[in-house]
């Protein structure tokens, strides 16, 4: 009789174990989605977890392109081409600096200070940097021109001059999702603090239940790494659109791909190259409305006269 109480204490034991490998294994492994009435979870692939290296790139070619909103009248001399334009869509008329490196890569960044990218620091791109640059146009300091804003700083750079990232915090998530509608890997980047590590449940990337179907697919169709838009703007979804680890903080972008132009950049006046190409670009009146993008005219000038170019521009444009 006690050998038969002893066995069914064990069986029972042996249950109850049974159960809470089971429970453990549904609620953080296998389908935490049942116990979890707020979220959808979506398996994440090559998930790393790294130490941010900032970078640094020297220019070699700029492009300063100056956006004229359908208020403002285009010029009628010159020759302007037309075309229709996607990547101006959200930019609110920001002036944009298209520029190639020396190691032949390219990043267009809006002319804009910002805490994640692409912009540019506001620790590094002030007063001050203004103040260094103006020495290289003389006829600006007879003028008494003072800093006014981003642009007026960045219209004074020069080839030879070295872009390097400044990141407001110190990790980089890389990780992958499958987009339910093709079933394909779609690589992210997420900007934070250090996450909380938990060896004993796996990681998530999470969606609100309570969103529509169609607002969780918008999250995955908008994924194109190739385009300028490099990133998903978290703080206007509905889905959530988060990973289930832990973070003191970390930045509203989710990006697509790992740009140089990911962080906030600053400047160091290295160069000694004065030449700069100035795009005027003008938003035309919108008359096909089921267009994506905008219709624009731009005409484009190279300038290699810092006379000219402090007359025609840079009294125009810091004052």
């Amino acid at each position: 009789m006690k050998k038969l109480k002893l066995k069914k204490r064990y069986i029972v034991l042996s249950l109850i174990a049974a159960l809470t490998i089971v429970y453990f294994g549904l609620r953080y492994y296998i389908r935490p989605d049942w116990f979890d009435s707020k979220y959808i979870y979506h398996k994440v692939y090559q998930y790393k977890v790294s130490t941010i290296k900032p970078q640094k790139k020297i220019i070699k070619e700029i492009n300063i392109e100056i956006i004229h909103d359908r208020k403002e009248q285009k010029p009628t001399e010159g020759q302007w081409q037309e075309s229709t334009r996607t990547d101006l869509v959200g930019l609110n008329g920001l002036p944009i600096l298209h520029v190639t490196f020396t190691d032949k890569s390219k990043a267009d960044i809006p002319i804009e200070t910002g805490i994640i990218g692409p912009a540019f620091s506001q620790t590094n791109v002030d007063r001050k940097l203004y103040q260094k640059l103006s020495y290289r146009f003389p006829k600006l300091q007879l003028l008494g021109e003072t800093h006014r804003d981003v642009l007026s700083t960045l219209l004074m750079l020069y080839q030879g001059d070295t872009l390097f990232q400044i990141p407001e915090e110190s990790t980089v998530i890389q990780f992958q999702v499958k987009n339910p509608k093709n079933g394909k890997l779609q690589t992210y980047y997420q900007y934070g603090s250090d996450p909380d590590f938990d060896y004993f449940r796996p990681v998530f990337f999470l969606q609100t239940k309570s969103s529509s179907s169609k607002e969780k697919q918008e999250f995955f169709d908008d994924y194109h790494p190739s385009t300028q838009k490099n990133y998903w703007d978290r703080s206007l979804d509905f889905s959530y659109d988060n990973l289930s680890v832990s973070q003191n903080s970390h930045f509203y972008k989710l990006f697509y791909s790992d740009r140089f132009s990911n962080l906030p950049l600053g400047v160091s006046p290295t160069g000694n190259t004065f030449k700069t190409t100035i795009t005027d670009t003008y938003i035309l009146p919108d008359e096909n409305r089921n267009s994506e993008g905008v219709r624009v005219a731009s005409q484009s000038k190279t300038y290699t006269d810092k006379n000219e170019y402090t007359t025609e521009i840079l009294s125009k444009n810091v004052n």
